[in-house]
């Protein structure tokens, strides 16, 4: 896992998780920053969730992270990897994922793509 996929996971952990230890989706970027005391306004869409998830990772980005920290955060903190692995077998459903995690399609097909379930790019 890469700093900004645990740094996710730890904060999934902490206010996203059921009871039960499983995650509630659709992630609400918005409600996990201002438990972090970070303030932002409430998500209202697929594209505000995305956008939240980016300025969450802006303001807990290390000093020192790597080009696009905020946006690999926010791939791991809406779209956790082995969620997407789970979800894409056999074959990926991308409006059926984008619906579940409520997040813009193109934003599925990216991840896909990172993870190598998907040729987005070619």
């Amino acid at each position: 896992m890469t700093k900004a996929s645990n740094i996710a996971h730890d904060l999934l952990q902490r206010h996203a998780a059921t009871p039960d230890h499983q995650l509630a989706l659709p992630v609400d970027p918005a409600a996990i920053a201002r438990a972090e005391g970070v303030d932002m306004p409430p998500v209202r869409d697929a594209y505000g969730r995305w956008d939240s998830a980016v300025a969450l990772g802006r303001a807990l980005e290390p000093d020192g992270a790597e080009f696009g920290w905020p946006g690999d955060f926010a791939y791991a903190l809406l779209m956790p990897a082995e969620i997407v692995r789970a979800m894409s077998a056999p074959a990926p459903d991308v409006p059926g994922m984008a619906r579940r995690f409520g997040v813009p399609w193109c934003q599925v097909r990216r991840r896909l793509a990172m993870l190598g379930l998907d040729d987005y790019c070619g």
